[in-house]
């Protein structure tokens, strides 16, 4: 009877944002809609069911039985070999996506990088560290005089190589940590075979290597939350980590966030194996060293290259769609001093000519972002959070609605509008210097292949297999994924650290300013870790916060 608890929470819970709330704010029509009342008893009904067989019976499976068999023929290949040869097979898997999309796929965010790699890197709004890896790889295609596309194909195979390993790098902790061999298995071949991780990889955009690094930081922070001993051991790890963690951070402005967040609630959890370890000092050490690194990084050194920090809006998505909601829509309810504090910083929107509505997309901040005055912010930032709370007690409503239909894609399974692969593919001439196509393959067929599956809306409406395509099953597969774990293991510290990664990152995506697949594609790729939390072994010894 027990078992039913959490399955119907949990089945009540999403039917009611599948069926109900979902479909509000995709509509923006939150008018009583008694249409809506079959659908969630419906579903509620079918999830139900459904609950009660993955917790009652899926937790009690006992996968593995025919493990040892297939362990001892892969061992006779060594444990070196056999990671080459899964890394081999992956890469493999990507190439026919590189050959035809050679020298990679431009998308919009590559026409300022290559124009700044091309002239002056004085901002960081993209990281400028990948900013200055497209700068150097143009420059060595020209000095060859093989071209800036020589040299874009160039990076676009190491975003392959790098992140091909890191996959590869993930499954060997999954088989380290005993998750059962079908798992594995299955997580090498949707690594290889996935289509999004090949268009992606060789997609020149800030996202592919900051998610290599942090598939690779996952594995660094893994092995260190189920056995710090060991991981210290290997003095390698003492090199490797703080390098990892600072590139993780390096290429993309939030990586920081992530780490810091882990780390501080791996401290809070208290962890005895880690707080007993032999390396206890080296390893705190080792922790904060890539927080100096990056902060150095982004500090004196920004300042001796006169680089400027990105803007403080970015980080503001939510708080700007809020605030511009209310002033768009219930604008004739505010106080002019409300108003003024609202034009201060987020332009003067002109509510009698409308010119606000037009500044307003429920779905994507970056409109409403673009209106906003960082400079003002970073000047008088205690006005802005006042006037933010007064109006958010007031308009409570509207800022719960904007927030909801900025993250509609994140949580809705029904959404899907950003869900697709970063595939614009910009013409040659939008470019400050025109890149010249030169495909290495142009078999029509795959070419028109790719473009199907990465703008084509159709396989996204198909059950079971849109499960990974659609950005809105993220997180309902990490909070079922928890829960599966603590139902079958109880609250076990160990496992419960292995979830923190991805709800740091999971936290960053509802912070974008669009559900966008990009953002939440590495979610997607550090997913196997919670078959580990559920399956794996992470200690000899099981240890719960009641010890």
């Amino acid at each position: 009877m027990l078992d039913m608890i959490p399955a119907v929470i949990l089945a009540f819970f999403y039917s009611f944002f599948y069926t109900i709330v979902g479909p509000m704010m995709k509509e923006q029509d939150f008018g009583s809609d008694k249409s809506r009342i079959l659908p969630f008893v419906v579903c509620f009904a079918v999830c139900t069911v459904l609950n009660f067989i993955i917790f009652h019976f899926l937790s009690k499976v006992r996968f593995g039985s025919k493990d040892k068999g297939i362990l001892s023929k892969l061992d006779r290949f060594g444990e070196k070999k056999l990671f080459l040869i899964i890394w081999a097979l992956i890469l493999a898997s990507w190439i026919p996506a590189y050959l035809i999309l050679y020298p990679g796929v431009l998308s919009y965010d590559a026409i300022s990088q290559t124009d700044s790699a091309l002239t002056v890197i004085n901002s960081n709004h993209h990281p400028v560290l990948h900013t200055w890896l497209i700068r150097v790889f143009m420059k060595m295609g020209e000095s060859i005089s093989l071209g800036y596309e020589f040299g874009i194909g160039v990076l676009s195979g190491i975003q392959m190589i790098v992140l091909s390993y890191a996959l590869t790098r993930l499954v060997f902790f999954m088989k380290k940590r005993k998750t059962p061999m079908v798992m594995i298995i299955i997580t090498m071949l949707f690594s290889a075979f996935w289509f999004e991780n090949a268009v992606l990889a060789s997609t020149m955009v800030k996202d592919v290597l900051h998610a290599a690094f942090l598939v690779l930081f996952l594995c660094h922070y893994a092995e260190i939350v189920t056995d710090v001993d060991s991981y210290f051991s290997n003095k390698r790890n003492l090199f490797l980590f703080p390098i990892i963690s600072f590139l993780m951070c390096a290429f993309r402005n939030n990586g920081l966030h992530i780490y810091v967040f882990c780390f501080l609630i791996l401290l809070l959890m208290k962890i005895r194996s880690i707080k007993k370890a032999k390396r206890y000092i080296p390893l705190l050490a080792v922790i904060v060293l890539p927080v100096i690194l990056f902060k150095i990084y982004s500090g004196p050194v920004f300042n001796a290259l006169n680089i400027e920090q990105g803007q403080v809006r970015e980080a503001l998505c939510i708080p700007i769609q809020q605030m511009q909601r209310v002033s768009v829509l219930k604008g004739y309810a505010l106080t002019d001093e409300q108003r003024e504090t609202i034009n201060y910083y987020i332009d003067d929107l002109s509510w009698a000519a409308g010119r606000g509505i037009e500044k307003y997309d429920p779905f994507i901040a970056d409109p409403a972002k673009s209106c906003f005055y960082s400079d003002r912010y970073e000047e008088e930032t205690t006005r802005f959070w006042k006037n933010y709370f007064q109006i958010g007690r007031q308009f409570s409503k509207e800022y719960a609605v904007a927030f909801l239909s900025n993250t509609l894609g994140y949580w809705y399974p029904g959404y899907y509008d950003f869900s697709y692969v970063m595939y614009e593919n910009l013409p040659a001439d939008s470019f400050m210097y025109p890149f010249e196509r030169r495909p290495i393959l142009t078999w029509k067929p795959l070419l028109d292949m790719y473009k199907s599956f990465c703008v084509n809306a159709s396989w996204r409406t198909i059950p079971v297999v849109r499960l990974f395509f659609v950005s809105g099953f993220a997180l309902w597969l990490l909070i079922y994924g928890f829960v599966l774990a603590v139902k079958k293991h109880g609250f076990s510290v160990k496992r419960v650290a292995l979830f923190v990664p991805l709800i740091a990152q999971g936290g960053i995506m509802l912070l974008s300013p669009m559900s966008s697949f990009r953002y939440s594609w590495p979610f997607f790729l550090m997913l196997p870790i919670v078959l580990t939390a559920i399956w794996g072994e992470t200690d000899n010894k099981s240890e719960s916060i009641k010890k």
